[in-house]
């Protein structure tokens, strides 16, 4: 059971039904009713088809923070997040073409992925995805396991439609990476664990997690004066009480899950802990997305 449950009341989970059910946007809306029991996979496709271009990849915000209607390998990636948790498999068409389209945007010469186009700098956004027009980068290529260790858990997720080479190839430099960081990034992070819960590899399960065991006081916001501010909560990582990090983190997990229950609005959604400070209407309806998402993924 997701930790956050033990903490919220009737009223509020009332609170969050009522939100998701008139607010929340279709994608999340349809996910939601999924994990419940009360929708279907399919719901949740046809959802997700709105945000899948032809070249395969995903955009039309289904990132809020790039209002790009092009294709992105963030996109995309917030796409498998929703497909990696339904019972479809790598040969669906859905699947096929997002695979494809990661594999096309992968620079095998530099192990990397551009994990937003150039072009995000014509379309409202938030100022941390500026690609700078001289190099072709924005600020991300610093933490390569954002996003490529989370691609290598999609990849290795439905490894039997991906090229044994690129698998191999991708694996390595992630894992090297890995063995490499002494400075911790929420997002990186946040990949990497993500590539534990899917990988079918034991090996680099344990090396994941046993890093993360090893350096969790660096890695985490361990106080309620943190939790106020920007960083990565324990409650983000350790949902449940099987967590492979519970018991290093039992206390201060469950403070946070309590915490975190105590900062839902009374509308029945909790709001993202940041702000662009540019493009004010355009946040406005990028603050009301993520409130969906933040509160969706909160539940499960």
């Amino acid at each position: 059971m997701n930790l956050l449950m033990k903490y919220l009341s009737k009223e509020q989970i009332e609170a969050i039904d009522h939100y998701i059910m008139h607010e929340a946007r279709p994608v999340d809306r349809a996910f939601y009713l999924y994990r419940q029991g009360k929708g279907s996979a399919e719901d949740v496709i046809q959802a997700l088809q709105s945000y899948q271009n032809q070249d395969g990849g995903f955009g039309h915000a289904l990132e809020p923070d790039s209002r790009l209607t092009e294709s992105s390998v963030l996109n995309t990636t917030i796409a498998f997040q929703f497909l990696s948790r339904l019972p479809v498999n790598g040969d669906h068409q859905m699947v096929q073409k997002g695979l494809n389209y990661l594999i096309q945007q992968y620079n095998a010469t530099h192990g990397t992925w551009p994990i937003v186009p150039a072009a995000i700098n014509q379309v409202p956004r938030a100022p941390w995805w500026n690609v700078n027009e001289e190099t072709g980068e924005t600020s991300f290529e610093k933490t390569p396991g954002n996003p490529a260790a989370e691609i290598l858990g999609y990849f290795q997720h439905y490894r039997k439609y991906i090229p044994l080479r690129i698998l191999e190839q991708i694996q390595s430099s992630v894992m090297k990476r890995w063995d490499e960081i002494d400075e911790w990034e929420m997002h990186e992070v946040q990949c990497y664990y993500r590539l534990a819960e899917l990988t079918n590899n034991e090996e680099i399960r344990a090396r994941i997690i046993r890093k993360m065991r090893q350096n969790v006081n660096e890695i985490f916001l361990l106080t309620k004066k943190q939790w106020a501010g920007y960083g990565l909560q324990p409650m983000v990582i350790v949902k449940e009480e099987n967590s492979p990090l519970y018991s290093v983190l039992e206390g201060v997990v469950e403070e946070n899950h309590q915490w975190f229950s105590s900062q839902l609005e009374k509308a029945g959604y909790w709001k993202p802990g940041w702000e662009w400070g540019q493009y004010p209407k355009e946040w406005e309806q990028a603050k009301k997305e993520w409130c969906s998402y933040i509160t969706v993924m909160a539940c499960f």
